[in-house]
């Protein structure tokens, strides 16, 4: 009996030394292909799902609420000459839109630019809402003063800026070039043959 059971086991099968290279590499190539696999199907599942950071953590501090804002497009509304206005806060910057009278002169803008500064800082201090320190970045603030909103010949359109780091802000009339020679080069060198042709026509 017992030599029969001993004819009847198979003897076990060693694996050759190749056969376990081969393995351990496939192993060893399997286990980042999952990992990988595994952060793609994560990314997957949490596309269109928002990031919510603070990149301004211990900045910005006071904020500026939606009652400040909603006082300031109030006040600037009641001003005389504006016919719309457009108060938000993209990415710590204070942008105050007017859009005045179309009838309004250049200078009548340029008066309202200011008038509008003096409202905003009336209610959020330049010094407290918009000046960085050493340890603190604080808000920029932009305010567009405008008499269309297309490029169509008349329009004026004003821009001051104080960024935190301005001392004091500044005004620009950005619907002229500050150097209109270098513009007119800049056309004549687009259009040269336009050029020619006035020169031919004299």
């Amino acid at each position: 009996m017992s030599e029969k059971v001993k004819k009847d086991k198979k003897p076990r099968k060693k694996l050759s030394r190749s056969a376990i290279v081969l393995i351990t590499g496939i192993v060893i190539i399997a286990i980042p292909c999952i990992i990988l696999a595994g952060i793609l199907i994560s990314s997957a599942i949490n596309t269109g799902t928002p990031i919510f950071g603070d990149r301004y953590l211990g900045d910005l501090d006071p904020a500026i609420s939606e009652d400040d804002m909603t006082a300031i497009q109030e006040e600037v509304m009641a001003l005389e000459g504006v016919e719309a206005v457009e108060v938000n806060l993209p990415s710590g910057q204070l942008r105050v839109n007017v859009d005045v009278n179309d009838e309004m002169s250049s200078e009548d803008i340029e008066a309202l630019v200011d008038t509008v500064y003096e409202t905003v800082i009336a209610r959020l201090p330049i010094d407290t809402y918009f000046t960085s320190s050493d340890t603190r970045k604080m808000y920029d603030l932009s305010i567009n003063v405008y008499n269309f909103t297309s490029t169509d010949e008349g329009l004026i359109y004003y821009e001051l800026t104080k960024n935190a780091m301005m001392d004091e802000p500044t005004t620009q009339l950005v619907s002229e070039p500050i150097d209109p020679e270098l513009v007119d080069q800049i056309v004549a060198d687009q259009n040269p043959e336009e050029t020619t042709d006035d020169v031919s026509g004299e």
